[in-house]
């Protein structure tokens, strides 16, 4: 019994803290879209296609 009420006030306390962390006042809004230059393709297109096919080609060297 007792455990039961720790582990229940223990989630009590765990979600009063999580609610108390969200910011108010912040507008909440669709984020804009991510604009198409150089850089940001490099970063967000092109360093992950190459990390996952080096990733892919380590793997199956290893197997071998």
């Amino acid at each position: 019994m007792i455990k039961k009420s720790v582990i229940f006030n223990f989630l009590l306390y765990v979600s009063i803290v999580a609610t108390a962390q969200v910011p108010s006042g912040l507008p909440s809004g669709k984020p804009d879209p991510l604009e198409l230059t150089l850089p940001n393709i490099i970063f967000f297109i092109v360093i992950p296609v190459l990390i996952i096919i080096l990733y892919i080609i380590r793997r199956r060297n290893r197997r071998k």
